[in-house]
């Protein structure tokens, strides 16, 4: 059951991945559908941004937990190249809503900021948790 309430050592980690071209829209709804249960039976809660080229999902939960799902995420073949931007405690969720939020940014022009920061985020070496809360605003 997902809880808004902190239980020990939970924290927020934050990971950028990119999209290997063969992961098609209907594959991303597949690991909605299987991650929802599974993050819920887990108390994981969280969100999925992604574009054509990008993945960039917040998990938060039990540190253990969550650490050993995003291990399990880095196997996943869909993507290459996930490194985490943020893993830090927290005091409350930001997603507590959502066992598995997920949401596309299509190109269009409403959009074309939040892809040009994820495009520069998944480019750069180092971000801040400023240029994270772009996207946090876009998930909710």
């Amino acid at each position: 059951m997902t809880t808004s309430l902190i239980e020990k050592d939970e924290i927020q980690l934050v990971y950028i991945s990119e999209r290997c071209i063969s992961t098609d829209d209907a594959a991303i709804n597949k690991i909605k559908l299987r991650a929802e249960p599974n993050n819920y039976r887990r108390n994981i809660t969280g969100a999925l941004l992604f574009t054509e080229r990008y993945f960039l999902q917040y998990l938060e939960g039990e540190a253990a937990v969550v650490d050993a799902l995003y291990a399990s995420i880095c196997r996943d073949k869909r993507h290459t190249n996930a490194r985490v931007l943020l893993r830090a405690p927290i005091k409350q969720r930001d997603f507590s809503r959502w066992s598995l939020g997920v949401k596309k940014l299509l190109d269009n022009q409403e959009n074309q900021d939040l892809i040009a920061v994820l495009n520069m985020i998944g480019q750069a070496s180092k971000v801040t948790e400023s240029q994270l809360d772009w996207f946090k605003l876009a998930l909710k």
